[in-house]
């Protein structure tokens, strides 16, 4: 099987990468922009000519759309530039796939999602609070309309596979303790970390089942089941970097910046029902990140 993944250099999509290159019957090409660096193939993908030409060099039977501006407050703040890769690159990914007879599988976002009434299942209303969320929900649209042999996954915070420290939301939560030695961390929106390496595994077996007559398609939801607050994460964080949590509390009031759900929880049942998985907990997954980032 030859697959696509765009975004391969990135926090999800180099986990997805490592992980489908490990499977002697996947034909693996990723694709990045300004971390590129051969086997990963450099492309901007808003260039569409240069992502067409690509598409047709490979001919892939799937494209996993990974590639995106995830940063709620970035893409508040360039609306246009958040567009043109979480909405009219998918678009025109999608378009192109289905030309070519392609899969798809767009990773979208539990902020599509207002956090009012967890939990959230695939068929339930979106409702976004913010203008990232917006646009992933805009590219889930144009992914359904367009190709029919299509997967749409929504994860929510992410970490795992980063390689410099504030890659993720979560990654970052240590740089201020590293640098504080301490900190004020919300304490009022609930996340469910994930380990970017249990959504790879989870990849794999989605895709193994192409071509089945229970092959998967539409929506499904994949998060880890720990609830906890940036607060909480902190705490966590404190006892592996040897910090005192005496110096770190919560901000009841929320963090500033673009709107975010306070409980956008996604449930995985359906998930759950069609494909094995295994979820790392937290403390077992950020080990590593912790020891990867700072050395300790």
């Amino acid at each position: 099987m030859k697959i696509l993944i765009t975004g391969a250099t990135g926090l999800l999509g180099r986990a997805v990468y490592a992980q489908l290159k490990e499977n002697d019957d996947y034909q693996v090409t990723g694709t990045g922009f300004s971390r590129a660096e051969p086997p990963v193939v450099k492309l901007d993908l808003t260039d569409a000519e240069a992502a067409v030409s690509l598409l047709l060099k490979e001919k892939p039977d799937w494209i996993i759309h990974c590639a995106a501006e995830r940063r709620p407050d970035v893409s508040k703040a360039d609306p246009e530039g958040s567009e043109r890769l979480n909405i009219d690159v998918t678009r025109m990914l999608a378009v192109n796939a289905a030309e070519l007879g392609s899969g798809m599988l767009y990773i979208s976002t539990d902020y599509v999602f207002d956090g009012t009434n967890p939990p959230y299942y695939p068929d339930c209303r979106p409702h976004p609070l913010n203008f990232y969320g917006r646009t992933k929900l805009e590219g889930e649209k144009a992914v359904q309309e367009v190709i029919d042999n299509h997967i749409i996954l929504r994860v929510p915070i992410l970490y795992g596979t980063e390689v410099y420290p504030a890659e993720s939301s979560i990654s970052s939560i240590a740089v201020s303790l590293m640098e504080n030695r301490g900190g004020t961390f919300d304490d009022a929106a609930v996340r469910y970390p994930t380990n970017t390496m249990d959504i790879a595994r989870v990849i794999a077996e989605m895709l193994s089942y192409s071509g089945r007559k229970d092959s998967l398609k539409g929506i499904y939801h994949f998060s880890g089941k720990e609830s906890m607050t940036k607060y909480q994460m902190a705490l966590e964080m404190a006892d592996l970097l040897d910090i005192d949590k005496e110096c770190i509390s919560p901000d009841k009031k929320g963090s500033g910046g673009a709107d975010r759900p306070k409980d956008s929880h996604l449930d995985t049942e359906k998930l759950e029902k069609e494909v094995p998985f295994t979820l790392t907990p937290f403390r077992e997954g950020i080990e590593p990140v912790l020891k990867r980032l700072f050395g300790i």
